[in-house]
């Protein structure tokens, strides 16, 4: 039996950031605010405050965790993230959070290159490590990322969304048959290599494939377990925004009900956590049953198409 998902903590900062003060800071307009509000639909995006430590973002995400699901002896830590550079050389973010659990001396693994889409390339490596190495039973996946050491505007994507803070960490274990991770799958386009930093023409051509790139992604994940689109019962999205969705559901007739959106306006895209932070609460809202399938995807600029298939079971 594969890994399942035990449990899942979330850290989200209380403070909302709304999308005009970010605009504004760019000098941007009336036009960019309503393609951000009305059509991608969002209304903001949590923001650390400035003294905040990104350690202390993912003890919070542990301490969610911990509260809800006692740690059993963990055998592998693996770390994923967006952003590059988080701290500096020797300040040693995740060792910091880890001691305060006592897990410091865990052996640990960090992914960072695939941008937003390293939480699935850690999945993918997970999934396929496990195959060999039947003496890893109990993983403790963290994905954390904020910016509130950047300048605000570095938030703004142009066209697409604005990026939030936040810090997941997620309990898996050989032992636990409900939530398995069944397969994942990273699909990669490397014409788009520059990423955040594309010229406008790039940025344009990238964007003209993106939904067709999303489609032929998942449809290889599947095909590869034998599946097509109407084995899966639900899609836990990355959240960068709902016109994304929206065009993904009429290319591929996937009804839009199937797409957990729900988080979308309220805390828009947290770089590489957005599935796991959704697939949380479509569990905490009971969206999902046992025998059902459901896809996670995550999206990184340069550019990544993640994605995993989690089969819900018996506990």
């Amino acid at each position: 039996m594969g890994l399942g998902i035990v449990d899942i903590g979330v850290y989200l900062p209380d403070q909302i950031e709304e999308p005009e003060v970010i605009l504004e800071s760019l000098g941007l307009g009336k036009g960019e605010l309503q393609l951000l509000r009305r059509y991608h639909r969002l209304n903001g995006v949590p923001v650390t405050p400035p003294g905040q430590h990104l350690d202390n973002s993912i003890v919070r995400a542990i301490g969610q965790l911990v509260d809800r699901q006692p740690l059993p002896a963990i055998d592998l830590v693996l770390y994923a993230h967006s952003a590059h550079v988080q701290a500096p050389g020797d300040y040693r973010p995740l060792q910091r959070a880890l001691s305060e659990y006592g897990l410091e001396h865990i052996p640990f693994y960090s992914i960072s290159q695939m941008n937003c889409a390293s939480s699935i390339a850690a999945l993918q490596w997970l999934e396929r490590i496990s195959r060999t190495q039947p003496d890893i039973r109990n993983v403790l996946l963290v994905c954390a990322d904020q910016f509130n050491f950047m300048p605000p505007d570095w938030r703004y994507i142009r066209k697409s969304t604005i990026l939030g803070d936040s810090a997941v960490a997620m309990l898996l274990s050989r032992n636990h048959g409900q939530h398995v991770l069944q397969a994942a799958h990273v699909l990669r386009d490397t014409r788009f290599h520059t990423g955040y930093y594309a010229e406008v023409e790039e940025m344009t051509s990238f964007n003209k494939l993106y939904v067709d790139h999303i489609i032929r992604g998942m449809e290889e994940l599947l095909s590869a377990e034998g599946l097509t689109l109407h084995d899966v019962d639900h899609i836990f999205p990355h959240n960068v925004n709902w016109t994304t969705w929206k065009e993904f559901s009429k290319r591929t007739g996937v009804d839009q009900k199937q797409i957990y959106l729900d988080n979308i306006p309220r805390i828009g895209h947290t770089f590489s956590t957005d599935a796991f932070i959704n697939l949380s609460s479509g569990l905490e809202n009971e969206w999902v049953h046992k025998g059902e399938r459901s896809v996670l995807v995550s999206i990184g600029l340069g550019s990544f198409f993640g994605f995993a298939l989690i089969e819900h079971g018996d506990c």
